[in-house]
């Protein structure tokens, strides 16, 4: 004779933790739900606990584990292959896929960080929830709970920097390490053992970024002990890891160790990716799209300079001369538009002649290749594009074939309050900056996001748009292997 299994009543704390974790996260309840049930507890236990009745009857329910295991053994691509990530430095190894990326957030941010720290810290715990006072000596902070904008930002930005969507990553956590304090050598993946506990709705982790927010002045330092190789806390230093191998399973070579603090104190924030959106429709993993690709030519994507003032004043008389002759723009895409809907026009275009096109680019040229780097070929010289009043330019990123490397020249402006350019920089930092008649930005504007998304206050905006690409550049196709 068989007997059926009795049904568990009771949660210890470990489940408790992992009930409130999820739900607090936002997870399917409904999947929650079926989780514990298959895990064997009684439907009216997990009632009482969670304080939830289910959608669907207990046998619709689904277990996301189960549904994402399928999914995940088809093939998926938990890892991504190599990361492009701009400005970093890879480690040379065939066992460990590892960055290092210099100067990431700024010494402002990373103080706005520590001081958010300090404000809710927490003893640190394992994966079982539990302080440990000899293995993790250090102090904690949920950075998630903050209600803080620069947070929520470095969050979203060290997502762009992976090319992840959010929903694959955890919240940031802080760590606030004084005198002694360590992390002794340990993995950020789950064990085989925690992933019913830990894993069970986003599966396991993949990459760990973590950044430090001071330089420490003795100790403290990250040692990898499987590829030999230390980091010294520095000041905006993110160092980035993938915890999975080339063919998506735990990588034992991803081993470090957070050695004490000698002097001082170390404050580090880290966030962690995971093989599974948290939503019930997940997004692709590889939130990247194909101008991302482009390889950056300069640390910052951008320069303000002035414009030599022969040609400034040669282009400014073209224009006072010829601005009559103004014909209306018509942009693809609905890049441009007008904000007052009863206004059809957003924009004029002005042709310059060829001789005038072609002495800005020769002039160009020779100041941008020493900018970016690189010997460059012209492609581009638009007329002058003049923005009328209530004008929006949607943020966007230029021609992949063409538009690498290019300026903006601001000829002439009748506003009542400055017109911003809002470009992100190659660490996903965004900016407002300003152009004034005679000065010229040079921009990586194929694989920068920028534009004027605040309608133009002011009679017009007039500018000139020049492009150029890298001589050696080549439009990369992005797969799945990439």
């Amino acid at each position: 004779m068989q007997f059926e299994p009795t049904a568990k009543t009771e949660f210890n704390a470990a489940w408790k933790n992992w009930i409130k974790t999820n739900v607090d996260d936002g997870q399917d309840r409904d999947g929650l739900f079926k989780i514990l049930l298959d895990e064997g507890f009684s439907y009216q236990a997990i009632h009482q606990e969670m304080q939830f009745e289910p959608t669907l009857n207990a046998d619709e329910l689904v277990n996301p584990l189960k549904a994402k295991e399928e999914k995940y053994n088809a093939g998926e691509d938990v890892n991504l292959g190599q990361r492009f990530i701009p400005n970093s430095k890879r480690l040379d190894s065939d066992v460990l896929q590892l960055f290092t990326l210099e100067n990431f957030l700024n010494k402002q941010e990373c103080e706005h960080i520590i001081t958010a720290i300090k404000s809710a810290l927490r003893p640190s715990e394992l994966s079982s929830h539990e302080p440990d006072n000899a293995f993790r000596t250090s102090k904690t902070c949920d950075m998630g709970s903050l209600d803080d904008a620069l947070i929520k930002d470095i969050d979203l930005r060290i997502c762009r920097l992976l090319g992840i969507d959010e929903s694959y990553s955890e919240a940031i956590q802080g760590q606030y390490y004084e005198v002694g304090q360590e992390f002794k050598p340990h993995t950020d993946y789950f064990e085989e053992h925690e992933m019913a506990s830990h894993g069970a709705v986003m599966g396991q982790r993949t990459f760990t970024v973590m950044i430090y927010l001071n330089t420490v002045q003795e100790g403290g330092v990250t040692r990898f002990p499987k590829v030999d190789k230390d980091y010294q806390p520095q000041q905006g230093l993110a160092v980035i890891w993938s915890s999975l191998d080339a063919s998506g399973l735990p990588n034992i070579n991803s081993m470090h160790h957070g050695q004490p603090v000698l002097k001082g104190y170390k404050a580090i924030i880290t966030k962690w990716f995971r093989s599974n959106s948290r939503l019930p429709v997940p997004p692709p993993m590889d939130a990247r799209k194909t101008n991302d690709y482009i390889p950056n030519y300069t640390k910052m994507g951008f320069s303000k300079t002035r414009l030599p003032d022969p040609l400034f004043k040669k282009i400014q008389a073209f224009y006072t001369a010829n601005l009559a002759s103004g014909q209306s723009e018509t942009v693809p895409g609905d890049f441009i538009f007008n904000s007052d809907k009863a206004t059809k026009q957003s924009s004029l275009l002005v042709n310059l002649n060829a001789e005038l096109r072609e002495e800005i680019h020769e002039v160009l040229k020779i100041l941008m290749e020493q900018w970016c780097g690189k010997a460059l070929i012209p492609t581009f010289v638009y007329g002058v594009r003049v923005y009328q009043r209530g004008a929006v330019l949607k943020c966007h990123q230029d021609r992949l074939e063409t538009h690498i490397i290019s300026a903006i020249i601001n000829i002439d402006q009748q506003i009542d309050k400055d017109w911003p350019l809002v470009i992100d920089d190659n660490y996903y930092r965004r900016h407002e900056v300003i152009l004034k008649p005679g000065e010229v930005i040079f921009y990586e504007g194929g694989r920068l996001s920028h534009g004027r998304p605040y309608p133009l206050e002011g009679d017009s905006f007039a500018n000139v748009f020049c492009h150029f690409k890298p001589a050696d550049y080549v439009p990369r196709v992005v797969t799945q292997e990439t």
